[in-house]
């Protein structure tokens, strides 16, 4: 720089603390856009060192905020250094708390600004006054001033400024990165710029489309707008017009928001696929086009909330209704053609809207490098840390690059307006690290000896603590489950599975598909009335399957069905018109059957029968009466009516039904959000508490044979598949997982063997597997297994059609658009050739323990469980010592000659401890002066050495 430039540029103010620290200034070319002084960093040379960055929510939560819904354009949360702002319950208001968490002090109602009474679209803080809050909504843009000594303590309702839209509706808010009191705000018909120091609109243009997402690039010379028709439009807003402003909208890509690649001034876009599958995009703003990086994501569909920090070059992408946080590192993204994925967390609530803390609020001393504010689902703002793990804690230089300062440039809006762009002044973040250093040092100066020794106990407790906890995270890491490494497998051979199938419309709770040890079945599509097609498993031949034999009793839809696993010949089937017909199949099937041999009368549409899995001909039905539901069970051998009649769930509908070990209760869920004990003989309900699994689809399975924990798979509040562990004596929730936001309706299987719960989901291909125990964390999330088709039905065989001798856990059977697969759920193991009594512990028989007049007597009938052992395999528990590894065997010799007591020396001494003795006692026994060479000993004559 020149002398006369140099001398335009304003003093730097001087920073509050005793010794003025060193500045490393950045001043940009306007022309290169490269900085004139800045040094390259031998860290960034080869592979970023931010590679390693982890995601850690911060369990200090802002809880019992009572945050109203968001926007649906924007995350409706923003923040400063020093505080938060958010959509309050109210509609209209914003909610305002510290960022300092030892200020916050929790109440059931927040103070809270009155910004809109037609509610807040956007809100933004300005990045050189932590206390300006700027809100839109309605047609108006309004500025409020936050007390900066204790924060926001009563409800504000007078506001610094006030300017009324020219284009319309406001629908998004973004200050100026460099000059101060500039903001620009996106409208229903363009983009206007408003001072707002004298609250006067300086600038506007119109659009082609109402701007609903808008983010200004590194150097505040353009602006980005996306549309709410998904155009994206990108111009300076100083001369914006018909020729300088260059919009596009890409083929089939539906931008949603947008954020600048820092200084190479790339643009990074969120949007969905033209399949409506979440995407990023990397746009270089000279061709908007054409993309330079198209990047698919593995979520589900929903408002995606980009975050960048322009130091770090990291990518934090949140999803509206999701629980999942990823970093990309962007560093090199365009020669790579992908923006690189280094973390993925699931945070223990769904999101509803993001905002990252300014840079200067982070916490260098332990390794934070960024920080977010999230509101979740449960009306509660989480923090997220984004920390660099690191071996030893405090300051690291590499990790803290220059950055933009809090100030304002020295270039003035009405300067900016008329072309002038501002230098770029950037200042190390050590700056503030000094600052920190000699408050502590001053701190020391004047405490008294007690305190500094007490405050020195604490931190070495605090350490110890934090010690303790990372231990503790470890370990819990490396205590792995069994089923870690479950995986499934499934033909694609058209020799290996039935096709060419026509199934028809799903019955009540998606329970479309039902197996035993003979038969398979599946509603089938027929002409007049509804069937249900029979497949003899051991005996048909894969293949086509147009042919196959049907149970056609039905003149109305089918509801319900079932197969017996106690007798496989016994089936029942349900329709709308309140009949059940049982049914004994032959044999051997050689045509459609017709004739059921019992017929029950149910009143209202059934949905949905299970056979008794212990006693005989024992049969419940559940339906839906006019007022309310019935259960019934039923002698099949006595049919003339029920032998119990069940009323206690009213008008609720019953959704899920499960029996416990010996079947003597049942666990049913219901609409009404709770879940239900019935002891079945005594007709009366045993337990009866809420669960928050409930909302929509809720299964109930008995966790254990003792019947003292249950498990239920739904959907909660906010439409997130949860996954619950309750105790049945008091009801009370020992444990609540959400796994995703899916909406399709589940379909569950828990085998109460291995504790192994899989999830289907109607209309998509995976199956997700937990882990459940009886004990904490309860909830173990395993792999998944994605098949080849979308799953209509999915039933599980018995577990003694396994073959145990591949370690195959489980066999599954699933439904598809036109095809019927098995699924084989194998466990990869070490010495497969032993039985895995470890993993295949006895299993209940499928034999019946008691006749249906045994049981409804009341008299005892124990379970019986048998061996999967097959004959002439040893159990892996009494398999002989399984040979070591050459590497083991090194192993063990070390450790061998570590223990091995060392060999004496010359002197009898066995210890290095010993021979220093023993020599130092020498030295204190030694003339010294009898040394020829010494300078005071007497001196010899050269005849002593000579021969």
């Amino acid at each position: 720089l020149d002398s006369a430039s140099s001398a335009t540029l304003p003093a730097a103010a001087p920073l509050p603390c005793r010794k003025q620290p060193f500045l490393r200034e950045h001043i940009y070319n306007k022309a290169s856009r490269r900085p004139s002084t800045q040094q390259a960093n031998p860290a960034m040379r080869g592979q970023s060192i931010f590679r390693f960055a982890k995601v850690l929510p911060d369990k200090q939560e802002y809880k019992h905020a009572q945050l109203f819904a968001p926007s649906a354009t924007s995350s409706s949360i923003a923040c400063s250094s020093r505080f938060i702002a958010t959509n309050a319950v109210s509609n209209g208001r914003v909610a305002v708390l510290p960022t300092d968490f030892s200020l916050y002090k929790s109440k059931n109602t927040p103070a809270t600004i009155s910004a809109h009474a037609g509610g807040v679209a956007d809100l933004a803080f300005s990045p050189f006054h932590p206390e300006l809050l700027a809100t839109c909504g309605d047609e108006c843009v309004r500025g409020w001033k936050i007390p900066t000594a204790g924060g926001l303590e009563e409800d504000l309702t007078e506001s610094t400024f006030n300017v009324s839209n020219q284009c319309g509706l406001a629908n998004a808010l973004r200050f100026h990165p460099h000059v101060d009191g500039l903001l620009a705000v996106g409208c229903k018909a363009g983009v206007q710029l408003v001072d707002v120091n004298s609250a006067k609109v300086c600038a506007s243009f119109e659009l082609k489309d109402a701007a609903v997402s808008i983010a200004w690039d590194y150097f505040g010379k353009q602006l980005a707008c996306i549309g709410k028709n998904y155009q994206m439009f990108l111009a300076d807003p100083r001369t914006a017009n018909d020729t300088t402003l260059a919009g596009t909208k890409a083929s089939g890509f539906r931008p949603q928001n947008a954020v600048f690649n820092g200084r190479t001034n790339r643009l990074i876009v969120a949007g969905l696929s033209s399949s409506r599958q979440p995407e990023l995009r990397m746009f270089d703003p000279r061709n908007l086009s054409e993309s330079l990086i198209e990047q698919e994501l593995n979520l589900s569909p929903g408002l995606m909330m980009p975050l960048y920090d322009i130091d770090t070059h990291l990518l934090a992408l949140t999803l509206r209704g999701s629980s999942v946080v990823r970093l990309y590192d962007v560093t090199k993204a365009v020669k790579r053609g992908e923006m690189k994925q280094i973390a993925n967390k699931m945070l223990p609530s769904s999101l509803n809207g993001t905002c990252a803390m300014p840079k200067w609020g982070c916490d260098v001393m332990q390794t934070e490098v960024m920080k977010m504010f999230s509101t979740t689902k449960d009306g509660t703002i989480m923090p997220i840390s984004i920390r660099v793990p690191r071996k030893i804690d405090g300051f690291h230089e590499e990790l803290y690059p220059d950055t933009l300062p809090n100030k304002a440039s020295d270039v003035d809006l009405g300067a900016w307006m008329e072309g002038k762009d501002p230098l770029i002044r950037l200042v190390s973040v050590d700056s503030r690290l000094s600052n920190f250093n000699n408050q502590k040092v001053e701190t020391k100066n004047t405490a008294s000896k007690e305190e500094l020794e007490a405050k020195k106990k604490e931190s070495i407790k605090a350490k110890v603590l934090k010690k303790s906890e990372v231990r503790a995270r470890i370990e819990c890491k490396l205590k792995r489950s069994a089923f870690v490494h479950l995986g499934g497998t499934q033909t694609r051979s058209k020799d290996a599975y039935y096709f060419d199938i026509k199934v028809d419309r799903p019955v009540n709770g998606h329970r479309n598909l039902d197996v035993n040890s003979k038969y398979i079945a599946f509603p089938w599509k027929t002409i007049g009335g509804s069937g249900v097609a029979i497949v003899e498993r051991k005996v048909r031949k894969f293949g086509r399957l147009n042919d196959t034999f049907k149970v056609r009793g039905h003149s109305d839809q089918v509801t319900a069905f079932a197969l017996s696993r106690l007798q496989p010949n016994l089936m029942a089937t349900a329709s709308v018109d309140g009949l059940v017909k049982v049914w004994k199949l032959p044999e051997k099937l050689d045509s459609d059957q017709k004739e059921p041999s019992v017929t029950l009368e149910c009143s209202g549409r059934v949905l949905g029968i299970a056979f008794h899995p212990r006693a005989s001909n024992v049969l419940l039905t559940w339906s839906r009466g006019i007022d309310v539901c019935h259960m019934r069970l039923w002698d099949l051998q006595d049919a003339k009516e029920p032998k119990v009649l069940i009323e206690e769930h009213g008008e609720a509908e019953i959704m899920s039904v499960d029996f416990n070990a010996d079947g003597s209760m049942i666990a049913t869920t219901a609409k009404d959000g709770k879940l239900r004990v019935i002891d079945l003989r005594a007709n009366k309900t045993v337990k009866e508490f809420s669960i928050d699994e409930a909302t929509r689809g809720a299964h109930a399975f008995w966790l254990n044979v003792k019947g003292d924990k249950i498990a239920t798979v739904g959907f909660a509040k906010g439409n997130d598949r949860q996954i619950g562990i309750y105790n049945v004596e008091d009801g009370k929730s020992l444990a609540s997982v959400d796994f995703d936001g899916d909406s399709g309706a589940m379909m569950p299987y828990f085998d109460i063997d291995t504790k192994l719960l899989y999830v289907a989901s109607s209309g998509a291909p995976s199956i997700q597997f937990f882990l459940l125990s009886e004990n904490s964390p309860y909830v173990e999330k395993l792999s998944a297994f994605k098949a080849h088709h979308d799953f209509k039905g999915f039933k599980m065989l018995p577990k003694i059609e396994s073959n145990v001798k591949a370690v195959e856990v489980n066999v599954g059977w699933q439904l598809g658009k036109n095809e019927l697969k098995s699924i084989s759920f194998t466990l990869p193991r070490k010495r497969a050739e032993f039985f895995q009594d470890d993993i295949f512990i006895p299993t209940a028989s499928m034999k019946p323990t008691a006749s249906s007049k045994h049981w409804f007597d009341r008299k005892e009938s124990t379970v019986k469980y048998i061996s999967l052992q097959p004959t002439g395999m040893t159990p892996l528990s009494q398999a002989p010592k399984e040979e070591l590894t050459e590497r083991q065997k090194k192993y063990q010799s070390q450790k061998l000659a570590a223990v091995k007591p060392k060999a004496k020396g010359c002197l009898g001494h066995e210890t290095a401890a010993e021979v220093r003795a023993h020599f130092q006692n020498l030295a204190t026994l030694m003339d010294t002066n009898s040394n020829p060479w010494d300078a005071g000993g007497e001196q010899e004559d050269d005849d002593d050495w000579s021969d």
